[in-house]
């Protein structure tokens, strides 16, 4: 009953603000640097609703899972405080039209969430929220860069599309920025389900549609598209040798945000909200759904030591098969219609090599797929005893995979070269099927590199280390010499003499600090 009434006051209140969905609100003026106004607008347009669609199911299933997933212990009242406010600076953050409004819930919505990934209070959770909370930073300096020259003008176009080409990918957590997506894997399942679903990845997304500056200029386009295409490509390819349940789920949250910010380069906004929100709740199902099957194999995320799903019962199988096959795009279901979308535009492309790039890509999403559902039901593998921990999703689960079903015949397809392209598909899926995925397994190279995300956690250990280095510099400047020298004069000697040293080092220490004054002033 309660889940219906929240269903109704989702659906009511997006018919309300879809009748003034276009308008842009000013909310006030802030008086900025220079004496310049500083035009502050919030903005409720179809971007903002489904965001907030998406966002108000994920944060009610969540709610719900945290007591769940706690045993409706006191962690789970803590933890969904947290969330609340999470939640709170998200919806806040979407209606934002302006760059220096979203880049301070930008920041609140950083700082919450390096809340939620401590939660546990450990060393990893610390370094891992560290991580992502540093990483979140690169995006929202250039974001800072971007509203200084954007107010002082005079900029040139391609430092402008550069700066929002490292936003772009530092919050979709595109390649080299996929490892703080992992790292934030340390946080309770909970944390994960709506983290990796709807809330810091899809605001990435949503900045790209809010503030489309790629779509007016030809700079950065391609390599943009390199970026992207090298992101799923890595997070494809990582999937088949990570034994982590959770990181295999969260590297096919990296595919598909990186579909949806293709989506919106390509030119096709409501393809990619359709990609969004329906990965956006997808993911956050599944997330708990695999979280049950590690809670009941006692908290373990290695693929070889869980309890084989087929040992809950058809329902709870069928649900987990539904939502992986769905979000990597089996026919008629899940986010097939987007991507069949995407390719049917895409069969008359001039760029071939450009295409079967493309084309391998979208495949590449089955195959990992595909293995994440052998996973789940190899009992060869699998542990012989565990316990029955089932959050479904119910009828909900089916109910969104079907959604797109509806929605796609509002969408007009291109049939130029459908039957070639259809069975081009086909028979692609069935050789690489076959022959790239037997090899795949066998390179010694592709599983060493994937054990790094390509090198992005390399990149990571890099700067830690550098961090590390200059801590140890930066630790001689606050040490005491002075006193150090005072010790080592006076050792030995007389008090009136140590306290002559002591007076000559206090008088050449604030000679110098006047002669740098003097040398400021003439200069």
């Amino acid at each position: 009953m309660l889940l219906m009434l929240c269903v109704c006051f989702v659906v009511i209140f997006s018919i309300l603000c879809y009748a003034w969905s276009f308008w842009g609100v000013t909310v006030f003026n802030f008086l900025f640097c220079g004496g310049g106004l500083w035009g502050l607008f919030g903005v409720v347009d179809v971007v903002s609703i489904f965001v907030w669609l998406m966002l108000g199911f994920c944060f009610y299933y969540v709610l719900n899972y945290t007591h769940h997933y706690f045993g409706h212990s006191i962690c789970g009242f803590d933890l969904n405080k947290i969330i609340v406010i999470f939640v709170g600076v998200m919806a806040s953050l979407v209606v934002t039209g302006d760059f220096l409004t979203t880049l301070v819930f930008w920041e609140y919505l950083g700082v919450v969430s390096y809340f939620l990934i401590l939660f546990y209070l450990s060393y990893l959770s610390l370094r891992s929220s560290v991580v992502t909370l540093v990483s979140s930073r690169f995006g929202d300096v250039c974001l800072f860069l971007l509203i200084g020259l954007y107010f002082w003008g005079g900029a040139s176009e391609f430092i402008l599309c550069a700066l929002f080409f490292f936003i772009v990918i530092t919050k979709s957590a595109s390649f080299p920025f996929i490892s703080w997506l992992l790292e934030a894997m340390r946080a309770p399942t909970p944390v994960s389900s709506l983290v990796h679903s709807s809330t810091l990845v899809a605001a990435g997304v949503w900045f790209m549609m809010r503030y489309d500056l790629l779509l007016y200029t030809n700079n950065g386009a391609f390599i943009f598209y390199l970026c992207l295409l090298t992101t799923i490509f890595i997070t494809g390819v990582c999937c088949f040798f990570f034994l982590d349940l959770k990181k295999i789920v969260a590297l096919s949250t990296c595919n598909n945000i990186a579909w949806c910010v293709f989506y919106v380069l390509y030119g096709d906004l409501i393809l990619a909200l359709f990609q969004l929100v329906s990965h956006g709740v997808s993911k956050c199902l599944l997330f708990m759904m695999v979280g049950d099957v590690m809670s009941g194999s006692g908290g373990s995320q290695a693929s070889n030591c869980v309890y084989s799903s087929l040992l809950y019962g058809r329902w709870g199988l069928f649900g987990l098969y539904s939502i992986i096959l769905g979000l990597s795009g089996v026919p008629f279901i899940g986010v097939f219609f987007t991507k069949h979308m995407l390719l049917s535009g895409f069969s008359s492309f001039i760029n071939c090599l450009f295409f079967v790039v493309v084309l391998f890509c979208v495949f590449l999403s089955y195959f990992y797929s595909f293995r994440l559902c052998s996973i789940l039901v190899n009992v060869k593998i699998s542990l012989s005893s565990g316990v029955y921990f089932l959050c479904g999703g119910g009828a909900m689960v089916y109910l969104w995979l079907i959604t797109n079903y509806f929605t796609g015949g509002t969408l007009d397809e291109n049939f130029i070269g459908f039957y070639w392209v259809t069975t081009l598909l086909i028979l692609f899926q069935i050789v690489a099927f076959v022959c790239f995925s037997y090899y795949l397994y066998n390179s010694v190279i592709l599983t060493w590199w994937s054990s790094s995300l390509f090198g992005s956690d390399n990149l990571v250990e890099y700067a830690f280390e550098l961090f590390c280095n200059i801590t140890v510099i930066l630790s001689g400047f606050y040490y005491r010499w002075d006193k150090e020298v005072i010790t080592l004069l006076g050792s030995g000697t007389y008090y009136p003499l140590t306290l002559l040293y002591k007076n000559l080092i206090s008088l050449l220490f604030i000679s110098s600090i006047v002669l740098l004054l003097v040398i400021c002033i003439l200069y």
